[in-house]
């Protein structure tokens, strides 16, 4: 017994480190908006190894990963996988940013990407069938539509709008497939706490697991990004997964903004993961002076945000000092909000409508605004269905208001325009390469033409419109959130957001008219009833004969034996019966 013990003990370490291999990170993330509201960021971030057992069965060894999320990865070649879900709008102008605290989210609706990697000797259409299999899977995990409704479908012209996040030496190819009529609702949080560690029971995931109080939020966005394994660089994995929303802080009788995490979430600051590595909340300060929290912040950090340095509070969980306590924030001395007339605008803003919409065609008008001091660098990418045709050769830039003014040639320096192919399953996309003039708004026009689709391909549903995705801006010119000595860096490049999305787009198609064939229809059945029924009775009735006289009689109640017999020899001693069916 003293030698087993002894055994366990120098076993101890070995498997203390090997458990070690996986770390966990959670972090909830305050920022107050200029606009009286609230964005709520959930992060939570695992680092795990590729290591695999050495049996005659190799199995992976998850100790804080869900399988049924890395499974499935694994068995069809997947190098990085991204899943966004947006239900609400973003407002640029309301909110002084270009997008939610989550850079990965998209423009609305869903949205998925991925890199897959190309095996040696495998057929060209393998690497397709892999990607079918894994969004099919991720999306019975998810109780999502991730696979597109039909195998052309899917967009491979973005390989370099979203590039993969890590340098990797092997053959990759880029999917991405958007969704926009995929909605957040509550069968996506409940797989999403599923995969967490913590499973929503502890740690902060406990605040978020209260789909009646979070989903109840104006704007929501969830989604996870998980980067497999290298093995050509001997390199681990991760997989972070994140939920926003915005919340309005004011009350609808009208009031201050006075918060704290009890009147957000109902609940008081949960105790931490036992197996997280840090736990951490951060709050982003606004710029004016008499705001306040309540405890005061263990640390202080500087952040950029779409070039602008911001002061964040951190209070580190970890000491267990605020478990089961409210951490509260307000205003002083401020009575009922009132908005402000003005509003700082984000660095870049970009905003899409249709102008002229017809039954037949349009123009879409794609507005970019720069109110930076610098000339900037960007790609527009657009994705469409292949019932939608632009005419490329009336695109046009040109700038509506600024100090500087450019031709189409000079805002518009290149063009890259993959076509559908109907009548074959296909998309329609674009990327645009624009030059950004300082202090000014590029207006990008699109004229286009809509087709007609064959009446089955309508849905089923009352006809309301085909949702468009969102269009992406990709920013070439950043340097990133690190702060730099140099001092000629421009602030306004200094971000980790690389895309900013457009909202989606509800298109009109041109649509039959569906009384028609239900007016068929309902003729149709009406004249083989009526048909069917004279052909039953016909066919159904039997004959025979009745004594009429007789029943005349008693009828009456005046039934006699000699009117009986008289009734039934008749005048002329014969029955006086009539034929009747």
């Amino acid at each position: 017994m003293t030698r087993l013990i002894y055994l366990l003990g120098l076993l101890a370490p070995w498997v203390a480190a090997s458990l070690s291999a996986d770390e966990f990170h959670e972090a909830l993330t305050l920022h107050p908006l200029p606009d009286g509201k609230l964005s709520v960021l959930f992060e939570f971030t695992t680092y795990f190894s590729g290591s695999t057992g050495h049996g005659r069965t190799p199995e992976s060894h998850h100790s804080l990963t869900s399988p049924s999320l890395l499974l499935p990865l694994q068995q069809n070649n997947v190098s990085e996988l991204s899943i966004s879900f947006v239900s609400g709008q973003w407002d640029q102008h309301r909110s002084g940013q270009a997008g939610p605290l989550s850079y990965g989210s998209g423009g609305g609706g869903g949205e998925t990407r991925g890199w897959l990697r190309n095996s040696k000797g495998a057929s060209p259409g393998k690497v397709n069938e892999n990607w079918v299999a894994v969004t099919n899977a991720l999306g019975g995990l998810f109780c999502a539509t991730l696979a597109p409704a039909k195998e052309g479908e899917v967009v491979k012209t973005f390989g370099d709008i979203y590039p993969p996040s890590r340098e990797t030496k092997q053959n990759l190819t880029h999917f991405h497939v958007p969704h926009p009529e995929q909605l957040l609702c509550a069968e996506n949080l409940t797989p999403f706490l599923a995969l967490l560690p913590s499973k929503g029971v502890s740690g902060l995931s406990h605040l978020l697991a209260q789909p009646g109080v979070v989903l109840s939020w104006g704007f929501k966005a969830e989604g996870i990004e998980v980067i497999m394994p290298d093995p050509s660089t001997a390199t681990g994995g991760l997989w972070k997964g994140w939920w926003e929303g915005v919340v309005d802080l004011v009350p609808v009788t009208g009031g201050s903004r006075a918060s704290s995490i009890e009147k957000l979430f109902r609940r008081s600051i949960p105790r931490v993961f036992p197996e997280a590595s840090s736990s951490v909340i951060r709050l982003i300060t606004p710029e004016q002076d008499n705001f306040r929290m309540e405890p005061q912040a263990g640390s202080r950090e500087e952040q950029w945000l779409d070039g602008r340095k911001r002061e964040v509070m951190v209070w580190d969980l970890m000491d267990g000092g605020l478990v089961g306590q409210d951490l509260r924030f307000w205003w002083e001395n401020e009575g009922d909000f009132g908005h402000p007339l003005k509003l700082e605008s984000s660095p870049i803003s970009i905003s899409r409508r249709m102008a002229a919409p017809y039954a037949s065609d349009g123009t879409f008008v794609i507005r970019i605004t720069n109110n930076g001091d610098d000339q900037r660098d960007a790609v527009y990418s657009e994705v469409w269905p292949w019932w939608v045709k632009g005419w490329m050769s009336e695109v046009s830039a040109a700038v509506e208001s600024g100090e500087t003014e450019g031709s189409s040639s000079e805002l518009l320096r290149h063009l890259a325009y993959h076509p559908s192919y109907p009548p074959h399953p296909s998309t329609t996309s674009l990327h645009f390469s624009l030059t950004l003039p300082a202090h000014a708004t590029l207006i990008l026009t699109i004229p286009y033409s809509k087709l007609t689709i064959k009446y089955t391909e309508h849905r089923p549903d009352a006809e309301r419109g085909v949702e468009l995705p969102s269009g992406v801006l990709t920013l070439l010119d950043l340097e990133g959130e690190s702060d730099f000595p140099n001092s000629t860096v421009i602030q306004s490049r200094r971000s980790g957001r690389t895309h900013i999305y457009t909202t989606r787009l509800l298109l009109d198609l041109p649509t039959p008219d569906f009384s028609m064939p239900y007016n068929v229809i309902i003729m149709s059945c009406t004249v083989m009833a009526v048909f069917f029924g004279m052909m039953q009775g016909a066919l159904s009735r039997q004959w025979g004969y009745v004594d009429t006289a007789m029943e005349r009689l008693r009828g009456r109640g005046k039934v006699t034996e000699g009117a009986r017999r008289g009734a039934e020899m008749g005048p002329e001693g014969e029955g006086d019966t009539e034929k009747i069916s």
